[in-house]
């Protein structure tokens, strides 16, 4: 009999095949692992056809008692579920006993965006005759101009800008997808201040640390962030947030450059 750990394996191996990206594989992985060592101390059995509607109960009250909040609950019970459904698929099970069971409903939490105000106290506490306050005031308009995740922004490298026509190609974004995005004449400035006042050498990434390095992950634009939090005094100064707000303004219709279509010319 092939246990659940080999079919496990087997399903990874398979995710990554089909183009899943290594964070997404990660993340199904850790839910996966977590299952295991619950089943190990619950003594779940080994077959996977053998689950029933009890066990699926049993893992989510496990994660319950241990303090897990509903968003974790929601994504491991999510990303199991899938799992079998894969193992359906492959005539391993004949029925996704994760599927019979209503996922934890997730609080539904109102992030609230910048506001103008918040916007000019972000620009005004950076000091754009520095290295560091030129790149911070560029990366500010860039990220409520854009809305790019915060990988896709670590990516950009200087030759994904297409001065001519305001726009940068993303080309890691989520689901290995490519597009342009669009950014405004003032954006065009900081950017081109940054670049050429600060920024050294004419390839790379876009942004680039205080010591001229690619940005290794998203967390280290997250404590960049932080900082410009710590010296603005305007809270919960991140990613998403920038996110959230260019998706707010996109939806009250407010006017933004146009984007285009096609990956740079060489």
């Amino acid at each position: 009999m092939t246990t659940l750990d080999e079919h496990i394996r087997t399903y990874l191996q398979a995710i990554k095949i089909e183009g899943k990206t290594e964070k997404t594989i990660a993340s199904y992985e850790n839910s996966l692992r977590d299952f295991q060592r619950t089943g190990e101390r619950l003594g779940f059995p080994e077959d996977p056809a053998a689950f029933t509607v009890q066990h699926v109960y049993a893992f989510l009250a496990a994660l319950r008692e241990r303090g897990a909040s509903a968003g974790y609950q929601h994504r491991r019970h999510r990303e199991v579920k899938t799992c079998f459904s894969w193992l359906k698929r492959m005539g391993i099970v004949e029925e996704n006993v994760f599927a019979k069971v209503p996922l934890v409903k997730r609080p539904h939490l109102v992030k609230p965006p910048f506001s103008p105000d918040d916007v000019r106290t972000l620009l005004e506490s950076q000091d754009v005759g520095s290295l560091t306050g030129a790149r911070n005031y560029a990366l500010i308009l860039f990220l409520l101009d854009t809305g790019v995740r915060a990988s896709e922004c670590i990516g950009l490298d200087l030759a994904d800008i297409d001065w001519e026509r305001r726009r940068a190609f993303i080309r890691h974004a989520k689901g290995e997808k490519q597009r342009w995005v669009g950014f405004s004449e003032r954006t065009d400035a900081a950017l081109r201040r940054y670049v050429h006042g600060f920024r050294r050498g004419g390839d790379g990434s876009l942004f680039q640390t205080s010591r001229h390095q690619r940005m290794l992950s998203a967390g280290t634009l997250e404590v960049l962030l932080r900082r410009i939090w710590e010296d603005s005094g305007v809270k919960k100064v991140h990613p998403h947030r920038f996110r959230h707000t260019f998706a707010t303004r996109a939806c009250r219709a407010e006017p933004r450059p146009p984007a285009g279509d096609g990956p740079p010319r060489p």
